[in-house]
């Protein structure tokens, strides 16, 4: 049976009022079918009923794998769409029944009616269970309502019939570019993609930004950060994904001659938020984002976040500041940013072999005085240059 048609399911949309629920299924249509474009998928039709957005579509399949990695996208279903008429429903559903349903295997029959027809779901349910057990009598088919091997989901909505067995899952959230820009520090490792594609998810427009700290970092801790850029690009519907790319070494050159070796982090963080704070402000952002998680290293104890934060003009938001790593990689994996962050790479030669945990504000202003940090970091984030993935 021809599968013709994509129903997009979204969630957190249908509790905004009317006029920002009609807002964000506009910016979802749009962003829909740019990414069916991007997909490769030639020829669609996108258009909206109450509750759904429906894709017409003769690579349906394609179609609903492209969609379903759409923030604001809950389920995508391939489906074939019949007229709203309780015959014509019963002989579809018959139709895919016999190509899906396999020997021994049991089903099961979910419909749900929007709107007024003579019928109810009841009656569907009913009358496709019933065709369905005829017709599939030889393979030894039965009904399962608890757990079945396979579902027949019926949706009628206005003048049609969507039927279908198959659901993806989206991520869900609110459409991306809906709620504002920010940038991200992003390091290519574990926890920077999982933070970047968490904000993503809330409809924030992000722009990664990788500190180049070589030569204390080697080339591989580079191509780690791109690779993992590129791999969050992926949940990104635009036509060009920008990236910002600042040199950090001569800040780190600066940073190796610290009178003390244990604030060594504390110091290169407060740098970093500097540098993020005027790429922020000069890419119309409205803060920045970060990967760090209460108390997983010496720089994230809640006193030196305190000391680092202190650094920034702009709003800093830590959507890991409550995981521990397992959920991070939980997250990385379904995302699939893990593999790539996972690597072994050549990372920071300045790390300090017991570094504070309780730096003191007096004295780490002190000690960037006396190094010009504040002034390298100025001067690096005017060095840094814009790429699109």
């Amino acid at each position: 049976m021809r599968l013709d048609t994509v129903l997009i399911a979204y969630g957190e949309i249908t509790l905004k009022s009317k006029p920002v629920r009609a807002m964000l299924e506009r910016r979802l249509v749009s962003q829909a079918s740019l990414v069916l474009r991007m997909a490769g998928v030639r020829e669609f039709r996108i258009h909206r009923k109450p509750g759904r957005i429906v894709v017409k579509c003769g690579e349906a399949l394609r179609a609903a794998e492209a969609l379903s990695k759409l923030f604001g996208v809950v389920y995508t279903m391939p489906a074939t769409e019949a007229d709203a008429d309780l015959n014509v429903i019963t002989q579809t559903a018959r139709d895919l029944a016999v190509e899906e349903i396999g020997p021994g295997e049991t089903f099961a029959v979910r419909a749900k009616v929007v709107g007024e027809h003579p019928f109810r779901s009841k009656d569907i349910e009913q009358a496709v269970g019933a065709v369905v057990l005829e017709a599939l009598r030889d393979r030894g088919v039965s009904v399962n309502l608890d757990s079945p091997d396979r579902t027949i989901h019926i949706e009628v909505r206005e003048d049609s019939a969507y039927i279908y067995t198959h659901m993806l899952e989206g991520p869900g959230g609110l459409p991306y570019g809906s709620q504002g820009r920010l940038v991200c520090l992003f390091s290519g490792g574990l926890d920077s993609p999982v933070a970047c594609w968490l904000i993503m998810k809330r409809g924030v427009f992000v722009i990664p930004l990788f500190l180049d700290q070589r030569p204390y970092v080697g080339e591989d801790y580079v191509e780690r950060a791109m690779e993992a850029a590129r791999r969050v690009r992926v949940y990104a519907p635009v036509k060009r994904f920008p990236m910002v790319i600042a040199p950090f070494g001569s800040f780190m050159e600066l940073l190796e001659r610290s009178p003390e070796e244990r604030l060594r982090c504390v110091l290169c963080k407060r740098g970093m938020y500097r540098v993020a704070s005027i790429v922020a402000e000069r890419e119309r952002c409205q803060g920045f984002i970060t990967g760090e998680s209460l108390g997983q290293v010496a720089s994230q104890t809640t006193h030196n976040l305190m000391v680092i934060g202190e650094a920034a003009s702009k709003p800093v938001f830590r959507p890991l500041i409550g995981m521990d790593k397992v959920e991070s990689e939980h997250i990385a994996m379904r995302i699939g940013t893990y593999e790539v962050s996972a690597k072994r790479v050549h990372g920071c030669a300045l790390v300090p072999r017991k570094p504070s945990t309780r730096a003191r504000l007096s004295k780490v202003k002190r000690i960037e005085e006396q190094l010009g940090l504040v002034e390298a970091a100025e001067k690096c984030a005017k060095m840094a240059k814009r790429i699109y993935l």
